[in-house]
This record gives structure tokens, C-alpha cells and sequence, in this order.
């Protein structure tokens, strides 16, 4: 009997064969719904989001992005404003980015509305943004200061200067 079924198995065609793997594979999927699905995992934040937390007097275009120009802590009340500048890198996700500025007292001087970043949620290789401290003001800002910013509510980093 075993010699039968060898000679049966070497007459029948090798590409009869895989046109039947074939035809029973896409009947056992079609019998299956017929439906393929995936789910595709957000990319993870990147841990070190901000590559760049500077206090400068004045920001200046640099190509495509921002660039800061006299970074310093140390600023007196003729200076006009006292910028808060940020450079994050690989940003892949729509965000928020906010600045708080706490006066020598401690007390909330000043706090930004949530910024939005990404909202295409393309991948950006480098985004930059700053808020600034208007020195032009009535009262005195002379002292110790502190300015932090937040990415999606969250503390990303923190700054302090004096104003002489």
C-alpha cells in the first residue's frame, strides 16, 4: 500500500499542488470575514524633549527657525524685555508649551495661555519659541526671578535670573 501512494504523490503535479495551497489559503481567509486589521503604536516621546532653555534680551530669525541673541541672567530695568527662549528637537506629537513667571516674592507674575505646537502631529525635527518679561512697566522688577516652562502641563524646565 505505501508503494500506491508514493506512486500517486509523484505522478500529480508540483504546481497543482501550490495552486491548491493557494486557493485553499484565500478560501480559509474569504471563510474567515475576510477582514485584516492592525493597529500602528504612536511613536513614544522622546525623553529629552527640550535641547535648549535660555534667558536672552532679543531673538532674531535663523533660517526656519528662531535663534537667541545676548543670552544672560543678569538683566537691569533699562533692558527692554527679558526673553524666555526654547529649542525642542524630534517632535512627533501635537503639544502645549507654557510659560509662568515668578516675581521675587514668589507670587505668579505672569502666566501664558497654553501655546499649541504640532497640531498636524508631523514629525518636526526642531521647533522654537520664547515669552518674554516686558520691562517697560510702572513698577519695579528689581530682584531675584524665576521662570519656568511646561510641555503638556508639565514641568520641562526652569530658569532663574536678577534684574538689577
Amino acid at each position: 500500500m505505501a508503494k500506491l501512494v508514493q506512486t500517486v504523490f509523484r505522478g500529480i503535479d508540483t504546481e497543482m499542488i501550490k495552486k491548491a495551497i493557494v486557493i485553499f489559503s484565500v478560501a480559509s481567509f474569504l471563510a474567515g470575514g475576510g477582514c485584516v486589521s492592525f493597529k500602528i503604536e504612536p511613536r513614544p516621546e522622546p525623553e529629552q524633549l527640550v535641547e535648549t532653555l535660555v534667558l536672552c534680551k532679543r531673538v532674531i530669525p535663523d533660517g526656519e527657525l528662531l535663534a537667541p541673541v545676548d543670552i544672560t541672567t543678569d538683566f537691569v530695568m533699562d533692558d527692554p524685555d527679558v526673553l524666555c527662549f526654547v529649542e525642542l528637537k524630534n517632535v512627533g506629537r501635537a503639544m502645549t508649551l507654557k510659560w509662568k513667571w515668578y516675581a521675587p516674592d514668589g507670587s505668579l507674575f505672569k502666566e501664558t495661555a497654553d501655546v499649541p505646537v504640532n497640531e498636524n502631529e508631523a514629525y518636526l525635527e526642531a521647533v522654537t519659541a520664547y515669552d518674554g518679561l516686558d520691562m517697560q512697566q510702572e513698577e519695579s522688577l528689581e530682584g531675584h526671578w524665576v521662570v519656568v516652562i511646561l510641555v503638556n502641563g508639565e514641568l520641562a524646565g526652569r530658569r532663574t535670573f536678577i534684574v538689577r
